[in-house]
């Protein structure tokens, strides 16, 4: 029994052929992303939302700095020492980058001192006016050596330990730590670490720093976007029933009730993306793969999909009904792929589980 006419076999071929050409596209640009040399430690992936511990420690202008004063931040956390002689200037030039990206937000930068004994307020104030430092964005912090090693090794889980001699005279630097930057949620929960020699991750750092630096309402935006798009596909389900049945009038209600939730959607998602900005696909290999190549064909079918939606409403008011049918027929696969894709990228973007095996 042949279930779609000639129309409808051109949409779904459109449809077919545009993710067939955006697979090939993606999948033929590289193999899967590397991730980064990482170092593997017990139960890693709990890191993500883990409690950071109260803190209280003192920053470059003598002022007293804690976990309270962070609990209504985003922030990124660093730890270097002002002694470091390699890892600590690239790591802190790394953050300089980091502060211009995040300008005009209210996220903050925060360099721990693994060397508070030599690491005062004076000191760690020269060093953060040679790389540039807003004081007012990026703080420097020190402590007592008992209390900034706790919370280092015990809430972040990296390590902060002092070499050898035998050791630096190998080329180790006076304490061995982390080069990963941290991001810390309000309510001083740990997000994840970033590898601060990757630009891709660097990326990803700063868009989900943004992001949960957006009010509310912005954050929620994606959700409502899913919703709309998930309501468009029920009433394109039913516009399409009701014309099959002969119920054109009621057709007619439904599709131009549709096609007012894809115009919310629209302003919706122009509206995050204002404050947002582009956002990233955190995970590696196939499935980002996978991922870019439903973005590509939905994008590109989205622009397709207006002059097409155009046209099919134009003939209608014309009352051209042949024609009408004929472009409807094309119009009708193409915007559920839209509708259905827009909830499978969110689903993917947003609620897919992103964290790494390692991360450190």
């Amino acid at each position: 029994m042949n279930r779609f006419p000639a129309g409808y076999r051109l949409g779904l071929s459109i449809v077919g052929l545009m993710f067939l050409l955006a697979a090939l596209i993606c999948f033929g640009s590289g193999g899967p992303s590397a991730a980064g040399n990482r170092v593997s430690i017990p139960g890693s992936v709990a890191l993500l939302g883990r409690q950071i511990a109260p803190f209280s420690f003192v920053r470059e202008t003598s002022q007293p700095v804690g976990s309270e004063t962070l609990k209504e931040t985003v922030w990124l956390a660093a730890f270097t020492f002002t002694r470091c002689p390699a890892s600590c200037p690239r790591i802190s030039s790394t953050l300089k980058g980091l502060q211009d990206q995040l300008a005009g937000s209210s996220v903050k930068i925060i360099s721990i001192s693994v060397d508070p004994r030599h690491d005062t307020p004076e000191v760690l104030k020269t060093y953060g006016a040679k790389f540039g430092a807003d004081p007012d964005r990026w703080w420097f912090l020190t402590g007592p050596e008992s209390e900034v090693y706790e919370l280092i090794q015990k809430s972040f889980l990296v390590s902060a330990v002092p070499t050898t001699p035998d050791m630096q005279k190998q080329g180790a630097e006076e304490i061995a730590h982390s080069d990963r930057i941290a991001l810390v949620d309000k309510d001083l929960k740990l997000v994840r670490y970033y590898d601060s020699n990757s630009p891709d991750e660097l990326r990803q750092l700063v868009t989900e720093a943004r992001l949960r630096n957006q009010k509310s309402w912005v954050k929620a935006l994606p959700k409502w976007n899913a919703t709309l798009n998930a309501t468009s596909f029920l009433f394109l389900m039913t516009g399409w029933f009701l014309i099959r049945n002969g119920r054109m009038r009621a057709h007619a209600f439904i599709m131009l009730t549709c096609l007012a939730i894809s115009g919310a959607f629209l302003s919706s998602y122009l509206t995050y993306h204002f404050y947002v900005g582009t956002v990233r696909f955190p995970g590696t290999g196939l499935i980002r793969q996978l991922y870019l190549s439903i973005l590509l064909s939905h994008t590109v079918l989205a622009v397709v999909l207006v002059p097409l939606i155009a046209l099919s409403i134009l003939r209608a008011i014309r009352k051209d009904f042949v024609r009408h049918k004929a472009i409807a027929k094309v119009t009708f696969p193409i915007w559920v792929y839209i509708s259905v894709t827009g909830v499978v990228i969110y689903l993917m973007l947003y609620q897919m589980d992103h964290s790494p095996g390692s991360i450190l």
